[in-house]
């Protein structure tokens, strides 16, 4: 699929109340490029009938207030709306990018040995290969604030547990297929588990509850155990302090 056709999303009627603009197939971070910039779009416009608009890997699904009796004319309205977007400069995305501490030790790697079978890599390349690269967070979703992120590197590829755990602890680190994830919660999951990070990415005690949405982008950064401890301890005193710690920054680029 060449990158104009790309560009323009199919459309379908989901619901009463939906309508899904979908850009390809590939889960990649040029299409999901298009997904933020449509998201965008849409916020800006502020449309008097839309209730949510919800993005994920290549599609951006939109809720309305109310049901309509020709979605036709507000789906014709945004397509026009989207195809006329800046037509003599680039279309500027504007994201969050972090850094989220992860303790490796061997207490929090339950699935290292099978990883490094699978993959060939030692314990420190499995670790370096993680830590060094930038990743997308390309939804939320499964649990409240657990973020999907990609794209892993090909050397990481590993697939999900044949039957998955009843319990994962909440903070848990894990890789599957090509992507990698934290688990907000305690929940069961079939990831497999590489680390654990600190970090409450859900807290309803937080002036703001979520720590990621889709947009932002993130990377690694190893601990060790006793850091980690610290930071716990530090987080459970203080859960605003959270913000203080993953450095939040902005990030630019033109699509």
């Amino acid at each position: 699929m060449n990158r104009e056709k790309m560009s323009f999303p199919q459309v379908m009627v989901t619901g009463e109340q939906s309508i899904r603009f979908q850009f390809g197939e590939a889960i990649n971070q040029e299409t999901y490029s298009y997904v933020q910039a449509f998201s965008q779009l849409i916020i800006k416009r502020n449309h008097h009938l839309l209730a949510e608009i919800v993005p994920s890997y290549h599609a951006v699904t939109i809720y309305l207030k109310k049901e309509v009796a020709n979605s036709s004319l507000l789906i014709d309205e945004l397509l026009m709306l989207w195809s006329m977007r800046e037509v003599f400069t680039p279309t500027q995305l504007t994201s969050r990018q972090f850094q989220i501490p992860v303790c490796y030790d061997e207490k929090f790697s339950e699935d290292m040995d099978r990883i490094i079978n699978i993959t060939g890599l030692s314990r420190e390349e499995v670790i370096s290969l993680h830590t060094t690269t930038s990743y997308t967070v390309y939804m939320i979703g499964f649990l409240p604030g657990f973020p999907y992120l990609g794209e892993l590197p090909e050397a990481l590829h590993v697939p999900r547990l044949g039957k998955p755990r009843l319990l994962v602890p909440k903070g848990t680190v894990g890789i599957g297929g090509n992507q990698t994830g934290i688990y907000p919660l305690e929940s069961p999951g079939g990831w497999n588990i590489l680390g654990r990070t600190p970090l409450d990415l859900y807290c309803p005690n937080r002036k703001e509850p979520f720590l990621l949405q889709a947009g932002d982008y993130l990377s690694f950064v190893p601990i060790p155990i006793e850091e980690y401890r610290e930071l716990e301890h530090q987080l459970a005193r203080e859960p605003e302090a959270i913000y203080d710690l993953v450095k939040e920054e902005s990030r630019c680029e033109s699509i």
